[in-house]
């Protein structure tokens, strides 16, 4: 990854033992990289065609892989992915596995359901576990559920993974409507989740779009996410403007633009026993994209983040 591409912080604080010969990864670190994909669809979603979804052409594809080999993750939680056949034209099938969550493929609203997923670069072991539907919080699959895998399973440096896409609509304190109340629900889903993992004694990363500026000063879900439990887990954005801009659909002027919002609503929540394992710092990095990418491509409304585990 090049200097200009990436934003580097130091103030994420990780393990190097945490994943010792783990990997076969020959640099000796393992990158994990969460991207929103913004309606990433292979067939202009069926006909459906919505003014706010993406049209995206041969070279926009091409662009956005050239985006992953530059980032070159050996983890991706995805969001906003249609089927295994959209995410094979941004990342190569041939290096990566794909675990997409097992919510129903129909939907009477948009014109396909957001998948959330991993992709998994061969040669890594991982297991996988029960999707956390309970982010659902209706029950009728309307809502995103997590998905949920270990790395390195068998043996003492396993790492719980879970991806996420949270109900937007609730960006920050000065928020109060509906999303609200189902976002709460859903974070009370994480609490039980984390506290689930430290009654294990596990490492746990929960990563991806939480639409939640959770790093503002205050922020009333971050505090109860935290409070009460046996350790707090660190929030690896924590400290960081997001320097992301990126293509936007405006409703109101029904065009498409380009923005900077003012703050990350995709987060990396690390476990608290990492923390305490720490011996150095490993960086957080944020993908920005070029003038000439947002000129040329249709890409996302989001950036890439990583963090990078050293073995």
């Amino acid at each position: 990854m090049t200097a200009s591409k990436l934003l580097l912080a130091l103030g994420l604080l990780l393990s190097s033992p945490l994943l010792a010969a783990a990997s076969s990864n020959s640099t000796g670190t393992v990158t994990i990289t969460t991207w929103n994909l913004n309606w990433l669809t292979a067939d202009k979603a069926n006909g459906q065609q919505r003014a706010d979804v993406p049209s995206r052409v041969a070279s926009d594809y091409r662009a956005l892989a050239s985006v992953l080999n530059e980032i070159s993750p050996d983890i991706l939680a995805f969001q906003e992915v249609a089927d295994p056949q959209s995410i094979g034209k941004v990342i190569p099938l041939n290096q990566y596995r794909i675990e997409f969550s097992s919510r129903k493929t129909q939907s009477n609203k948009g014109p396909w359901p957001q998948f959330v997923g991993f992709a998994i670069r061969k040669g890594i072991d991982y297991r996988r576990h029960p999707d956390l539907h309970q982010l659902d919080i209706w029950g009728n699959q309307y809502l995103r559920y997590g998905i949920d895998i270990s790395l390195y399973p068998d043996g003492k440096n396993e790492l719980r993974l879970l991806a996420v896409h949270l109900k937007s609509g609730c960006y920050s304190n000065r928020h109060r409507n509906k999303n609200c109340t189902v976002l709460k629900k859903q974070f009370e889903v994480l609490k039980n989740w984390i506290a689930k993992r430290q009654e294990q004694q596990q490492s746990f990363i929960i990563l991806g779009d939480f639409n939640r500026r959770l790093a503002n000063k205050g922020d009333k879900f971050w505090t109860a996410l935290t409070a009460e439990l046996s350790s707090a887990p660190t929030l690896a954005t924590n400290g960081i403007t997001s320097q992301c801009r990126s293509q936007v659909y405006n409703k109101r002027k029904r065009q498409w633009e380009v923005r900077q919002y003012p703050g990350f609503i995709d987060h990396f929540i690390v476990g608290s026993r990492i923390q305490k394992k720490n011996t150095t710092e490993v960086p957080f990095s944020e993908y920005l994209y070029t003038e000439q990418q947002l000129k040329q491509y249709q890409l996302s409304d989001h950036c890439p983040l990583s963090i990078m585990l050293q073995l």
